[in-house]
């Protein structure tokens, strides 16, 4: 009705407008020509296209706002991932150093022990105390035991050997697993902050368009105030109210998707077992064969009967059984999905649930840091730090944290379970935010940079199949 009465509005102005500018007007102040009416509507039809046209465009500008907030949370959650990963890197490297420590050590006590043998073969003279020994013994049980003696000191002296070659290979080894674990750490830090960058970036890049996008819109909004007769705040009220009821739209087939989608499966119905069917054996003929005919054959037949009858029965049914066919191949199974419905681990109790929720209330209004656990914060650094302070221990990275907690359906929610959003259901991967739900249809999150933590209603566009508990 309001873009009919603009129409209108439009209609009437620009024909008054015509009747003014047009000479034949001023002489005869009857009713407009054809000319002058053809003229108005071509200039309704104008504006009445500039108008949608406007409309479209307003669309647009939304929905780059809401692509480029995507792309900010995107490149926020790959740096979070990265340095994530940086951390697991540098953990990684900081153990295999304490090994490599270690197998040094052993190394130099095994070294140690060999420079103690060799002077201790070089000061009693080497070999040659095996021929004293011999030539000094007294009887042959003497000179056993001393043969056993030398032989001891040898398997010693060799073992000693053995013992530093294996420990001087192993701190080898180890020293270069350390050495490449170092590395693998100082470029997961250099890509993480690579993506930190990025993110950034990307963050400036989605604020300048958003305050591109936020001019262009205030002039569209003037020009629809001009073409239908209105204000500037009145089409501003107008189209908040457009993009309300889209989003709304949107959020309702989400939601319902998602009912759909998580509705259990009914068990199948009963069926009354039935006896089974049998076939009954083919009858005889009802036609009993002729007895003795009424009228005696004649002595001699003029044409003797056919030894055989002219159509014998066939022995098989004229219909020939059909072809075997070959069964169809059975249809693939899908293998269960490794993150589906109750996959996942659940450490949490309902009241660790609602101790989560009440410390994630406490940072309210706290600003969000790329990579933060306070005091400002991501998404899952506040949901990681707040299941922390109520005694649970979750990763770091929303992907992470869906690929570990045990999966539920939206339906069986409870406060401080976890909802996830991300841009391919099937891949946690995809992951690029994470909210903590409160109850009542209530989530509380970091939500981008900008944005401080808050408590907002639950959105289900582009959420995950299900929701998360810790």
């Amino acid at each position: 009705m309001r873009r009919a009465r603009g129409a209108s509005a439009l209609a009437a102005a620009t024909v008054g407008l015509l009747l003014v500018s047009t000479p034949g007007a001023v002489a005869d102040p009857g009713a407009p020509s054809d000319d002058d009416v053809r003229q108005a509507q071509a200039a309704v039809g104008r504006a009445q296209r500039s108008v949608a046209e406007m409309e479209i465009r307003l669309a647009q500008l939304s929905s780059e706002a809401n692509a480029a907030e995507l792309e900010v949370q995107q490149a926020g959650e790959a740096y979070t991932q990265a340095m994530s990963d940086a951390q697991v890197a540098h953990d990684a490297a900081a153990q295999a150093q304490d090994r490599s420590d270690e197998a040094a050590a052993a190394a130099e006590k095994a070294r140690r022990e060999l420079v103690a043998i060799a002077r201790q073969v070089a000061r009693s003279g080497g070999s040659a105390d095996l021929v004293e020994a011999l030539l000094s013994a007294e009887g042959f049980e003497d000179v056993a035991r001393r043969t056993s003696q030398m032989d001891q000191f040898t398997r010693k002296t060799d073992e000693a050997v053995q013992a530093y070659q294996a420990t001087t290979l192993v701190a080898g080894t180890l020293a270069g697993a350390a050495t490449q674990a170092a590395d693998d750490a100082t470029d997961a830090q250099a890509q993480a902050q690579t993506l930190l960058d990025a993110a950034q970036a990307t963050a400036d890049d989605a604020a300048a368009a958003q305050a591109a996008g936020e001019a262009e819109r205030e002039t569209l909004l003037a020009e629809l105030a001009t073409a239908r007769q209105t204000s500037v705040d009145v089409e501003r009220q107008r189209q908040a109210a457009i993009d309300e009821e889209r989003r709304k739209r949107e959020e309702e087939e989400a939601r319902r998707k998602r009912e759909e989608e998580q509705q259990p499966t009914p068990p199948p119905t009963q069926q009354p077992t039935r006896p089974p069917v049998t076939t009954p054996p083919p009858t005889t003929p009802t036609t009993p064969p002729p007895t003795n005919p009424t009228t005696p054959p004649p002595a001699n037949p003029t044409t003797p009967p056919p030894a055989n009858p002219t159509t014998p029965p066939p022995a098989n049914p004229t219909t020939p059984p059909p072809a075997p066919t070959t069964p169809p191949p059975p249809k693939p199974t899908t293998p269960p999905s490794q993150y589906g419905l109750g996959t996942g681990i659940s450490r949490g109790s309902a009241a660790q649930g609602q101790n989560a929720v009440a410390v994630a209330k406490t940072r309210l209004g706290a600003p969000y840091v790329w990579g933060g656990t306070g005091p400002g914060y991501d998404c899952s650094g506040l949901t990681m730090t707040s299941w922390r302070s109520a005694g649970v221990a979750i990763n770091r990275t929303s992907r992470d944290q869906y690929k570990q907690v045990l999966k539920i359906r939206y339906a069986d929610m409870r406060p401080g379970d976890l909802v996830f959003w991300g841009t391919n259901p099937n891949d946690p991967g995809s992951i690029y935010h994470v909210a903590m739900y409160i109850g009542g249809g209530q989530i509380i999150e970091a939500p981008r940079p900008g944005v401080a933590v808050r408590i907002t209603s639950m959105r289900w566009a582009g959420s995950m199949p299900y929701a998360g508990r810790p």
